[in-house]
């Protein structure tokens, strides 16, 4: 009887124990379906990461000429137009030469009347010799008669200068193409005056060829130092949402530009353009892909910007990590904040360079109803 009693009393125990179990097994696990409820998680991995810097650029011609007019005067012929092919060497526009060539007769006959006066003066000076030989007349009139003739041998190379000046001028009324192109710019009329008084007014511009464009990119002081020569570009611009370009860095400028006190410098890549699709103005939205970095830890950049609320946190004083780069990480049914480092991102998942994080940790980057929670306590 006492035996049958006692085996009952063990039994009954057995199943408490087992109950009990079950219900410390079913709540814990419900604590952590309920974390997985509220949270979406993604898993920190070890991995490559290829380093990207993204920057806005502008697409322009690999040469781009501006053609203006050196002589003042009104133009009297427009030949090319927007988007006219042009050869070096052809007529673009034609500025009124009556003036100029008046100035080519002025100056050549003015040439002329020296060089008859430098005769006179020539045999002046032959007869004045003789005359001086047989002292006739005194030393000072053969120096005053030969220093006449040097004078007027000079003012023969004023008038030589002022006749090539002339002619130059009235060719410069003739506007010619400096190089083969394209006409992207024509901002002159027919009957409107030029004035090159101060300056040269710009008349034409002319894109050398079209079928291979410059990408300018303006990249930030922190990260022009993983920039190098060679390295790949892609871009996307506005008005091709769906398609992604592609070029080459040929030159990173050293002078710096200094706008709102952010310091950027011009990173210049070569992109083809078979089809003309780019076109000269277009914005970009640059990415240099600047290296890979090899079996690093990596973590979800959503991660770095997520908060969860207060009652989630258990004794937890986030102002302890303030200036700190927290990520959040399920660990059984506790959400543990954790300190971390970041360095190189992708723009979608950064290099965790120190922190307690692990291969198969997950960090939670929002909570089920899409919000992430953004810290305004200066947790960053």
């Amino acid at each position: 009887m006492t035996v049958g009693f006692e085996k009952k009393r063990w039994a009954v125990a057995g199943v408490l124990l087992v109950m009990g179990l079950a219900f410390w097994g079913l709540r814990h696990h419900r604590k952590t379906e309920d974390l997985d409820r509220d949270f979406v998680t993604r898993p920190v991995v070890r991995g490559d990461l290829e380093q990207k810097v993204t920057a806005t650029g502008r697409i322009k011609a690999m040469k781009t000429v501006h053609v203006g007019a050196q002589v003042s005067g009104i133009i009297t012929e427009v030949r090319a137009e927007f988007n006219s092919r042009v050869h070096r060497g052809d007529v673009l526009a034609q500025i009124d030469p009556a003036i100029y060539r008046a100035q080519v007769l002025e100056a050549r006959s003015n040439l002329k009347k020296i060089r008859t006066q430098i005769v006179l003066d020539r045999l002046a000076l032959k007869r004045d010799r003789d005359l001086l030989k047989k002292h006739i007349i005194a030393q000072s009139v053969f120096d005053q008669d030969q220093g006449k003739l040097s004078m007027d041998m000079a003012n023969e190379d004023e008038m030589v200068a002022g006749l090539a000046l002339a002619n130059a001028n009235l060719r410069y009324t003739t506007i010619r193409a400096p190089i083969d192109g394209i006409v992207i710019s024509r901002q002159v009329q027919v009957g409107q005056t030029v004035t090159a008084a101060f300056r040269t007014p710009k008349l034409f511009t002319i894109a050398q060829d079209l079928s291979e464009m410059r990408l300018d990119t303006r990249v930030s002081e922190s990260d022009i130092g993983d920039v190098r020569e060679g390295q790949k570009v892609t871009f996307q611009v506005p008005a091709y949402p769906d398609r992604t370009f592609s070029g080459q860095v040929i030159m990173v400028r050293v002078h710096p530009k200094t706008v709102s006190h952010v310091v950027t410098y011009d990173v210049v890549s070569r992109v083809s353009n078979p089809d003309l699709t780019l076109k000269p103005g277009m914005t970009a939205l640059v990415t240099l892909h600047v290296g890979i970095l090899r079996g690093v830890l990596l973590v979800p950049n959503g991660a770095m910007v997520f908060r969860p609320s207060e009652k989630f946190l258990k004794k937890v004083n986030l102002a302890s990590y303030r200036h700190k780069t927290l990520v959040f990480k399920l660990d059984k049914h506790r959400i543990v904040p954790v300190p971390i480092v970041p360095g190189a991102t992708d723009g979608q998942k950064s290099v965790v360079v120190s922190g307690d994080l692990h291969p198969g940790d997950r960090v939670i980057i929002r909570d089920r109803l899409g919000n992430d929670r953004k810290s305004h306590g200066g947790f960053m």
